[in-house]
């Protein structure tokens, strides 16, 4: 029974597990830049310094050497699981959207989780550099507007832009709403390229104007400092880091015969870690939790 019931999850449940991760990936993969993982500690560069020409003079003496403040940033990743309890009987009753249904319910717990660590990364970040650095743009008060989005984008370009150093933010359904009444929101592309790092539900969820990229994500990932406001936030790839190099997205079975019914454990898991690498590369918002879309003047 064991091994038939092993096979028979993987060959009806694995398939859509895959094809469902592929259309519905983590929002937040790839939006963040990639670490050295050694063991159990990951590591991100930092280069706080710049390096600079010197001019020829004919002489012969030392080479004036600059300083790039090259260093890294370690952080030990964490772990993570999410598992579900499944009777024998319940197993072989299960029609296929039963069956859909359980692997539905497992992947989405490691997608949520792979994007939650990022953006807690975030807010770790923010409360570290006591906003000295990651400026926050509104009060609460404030209805989005893409003129919040283009200052913030602006802000992070003026210390220079490498052309991989992409800029994402994450907005609410409502704001993406809000934002659509402006032409130039409206007009621009929600499809990005399809040799882009992204999975296809990610590029439908994205929205591109001139240096941003919008992603829209679900309310629960969005924190509210108090009633009626809500924050968000926008950063440069590089300037946060993150990685989940083991990340269980199809699950396991073991069949636990101590237990009445000899029930089955299913289990996916994820391990990984994020970390703020620059924090003049991010920014915050604090913008209004609008409940309906409103057109102005």
């Amino acid at each position: 029974m064991s091994q038939q019931i092993t096979a028979w999850f993987k060959e009806l449940i694995k398939d859509k597990v895959t094809i469902f991760m592929q259309a519905h990936g983590g929002l937040l993969d790839n939006t963040m830049m990639s670490g050295d993982v050694q063991a159990n500690t990951v590591k991100f560069p930092v280069v706080s310094g710049r390096s600079t020409m010197y001019k020829l003079t004919g002489a012969i003496e030392p080479v004036p050497v600059s300083n790039p403040g090259l260093s890294t940033v370690s952080l030990t990743m964490e772990d993570f699981e999410a598992a579900e309890w499944w009777r024998t009987q319940d197993a072989y009753k299960a029609g296929p959207n039963e069956k859909d249904a359980l692997a539905r319910l497992l992947t989405k717990a490691v997608r949520r989780k792979r994007d939650t660590i990022k953006i807690d990364s975030l807010k770790a970040f923010h409360t570290l550099d006591g906003g000295v650095n990651i400026t926050t743009t509104g009060t609460g008060v404030e209805v989005p507007d893409v003129l919040h989005f283009e200052k913030a984008a602006a802000e992070l370009m003026s210390y220079g832009q490498d052309e991989d150093d992409e800029i994402f933010t994450m907005i609410p359904s409502m704001w993406d709403a809000q934002l659509s009444l402006y032409k130039e929101y409206a007009n621009s592309q929600w499809v990005g390229p399809e040799n882009a790092p992204f999975s296809k539900t990610q590029r439908l969820k994205m929205r591109k104007i001139r240096n941003i990229t919008y992603i829209v994500g679900p309310d629960e990932y969005f924190a509210s400092p108090a009633a009626t406001e809500l924050e968000a936030w926008m950063w440069m790839k590089n300037s946060m880091g993150a990685e989940t190099p083991f990340n269980l997205e199809n699950a396991t079975l073991t069949q636990h015969a101590q237990l009445q019914g000899s029930p089955w454990l299913a289990k996916t898991g994820v391990s990984g870690a994020a970390i703020g690498v620059q924090a003049k590369g991010v920014r915050r918002f604090h913008l209004k939790q609008i409940l309906a879309v409103v057109r102005g003047p």
